[in-house]
């Protein structure tokens, strides 16, 4: 497998309840100033539904109209598009947006449902600059996926139940996302990334995505609740695990000018 080539994606939730930064880009003037504050990225990462396990789901409907706050400045953006959805209808709308304007981003869906069904067979065929994020989550369907934490289990098998999940679906326009903190317990989040190497190794997939960036199990280990805190242990998290990490790694960050 090739070395490493990191890919910083920016984190940007337009939720007004997301456990790290809800309700805080209300506006477009509050959006354009986030994103100026991250530098040179790979992808935005856009969420306009909270997972967090407290917060109830809503329809495709009620996080389709938060993405009507964003969608008037992507028209010229040049990084890619990652939404952060398990909805499809959410997804298939953002492909339609993609062809009437022609936008020259690609479009990635981040989904972390972890159901690798019609939906994302037909996202695929829409052609090669459309990417999805397989995403482990242990939820049994789409529409249970924001309440994964009611599925965490820890057996001791997760290393074998990764390779498992993982292995049937090999696609060069697929990245792998272990999905840490959906559905895991805290000994498994740490475990996936002490040990990503085996994974990349033992799968031969080149793409993957590693999401901890304030993260409970992050703010467990460290006794913090502060985020300021919290994003200079993740980039230091970071800076240590890449030392073996290989293929194309995506890391999904609130600071990504930090990385």
């Amino acid at each position: 497998m090739e070395k490493l080539r990191l890919k910083r994606m920016g984190v940007m939730n337009i939720t007004p309840d997301s456990f790290s930064d809800g309700n805080q880009l209300q506006t477009t003037g509050d959006i354009k100033a986030r994103y100026r504050q991250f530098g040179q990225i790979d992808a935005l990462d856009i969420g306009a539904e909270s997972t967090a396990p407290k917060n109830e789901s809503i329809s495709w409907q009620e996080e389709w109209q938060r993405w009507q706050l964003i969608l008037p400045l992507l028209n010229n953006f040049k990084t890619t598009i990652s939404a952060d959805t398990y909805h499809p209808e959410t997804i298939f709308q953002l492909v339609k947006f993609w062809k009437d304007h022609k936008v020259p981003w690609d479009l990635m869906w981040n989904d972390v449902s972890g159901k690798f069904d019609d939906w994302v067979k037909d996202f695929l065929r829409e052609g090669k600059r459309f990417h999805y994020v397989l995403c482990h989550n242990r939820a049994p369907t789409r529409e249970l996926a924001g309440k994964h934490m009611d599925f965490a289990q820890d057996d001791g098998r997760i290393e074998e139940e990764l390779l498992d999940f993982f292995g049937p679906w090999a696609h060069e326009r697929v990245v792998y996302d272990p999905c840490l903190g959906f559905s895991k317990s805290y000994d498994e989040n740490w475990f996936i990334l002490e040990h990503l190497p085996i994974f990349q190794m033992r799968l031969k997939h080149e793409r993957w995505l590693i999401g901890f960036s304030r993260k409970s199990f992050l703010r467990k280990k460290f006794q913090t609740e502060e985020n300021e805190e919290l994003d200079k242990l993740h980039v230091q998290e970071v800076q240590r695990l890449k030392l073996k990490w290989m293929g194309e790694v995506w890391v999904r960050t609130h600071r990504p000018e930090l990385l």
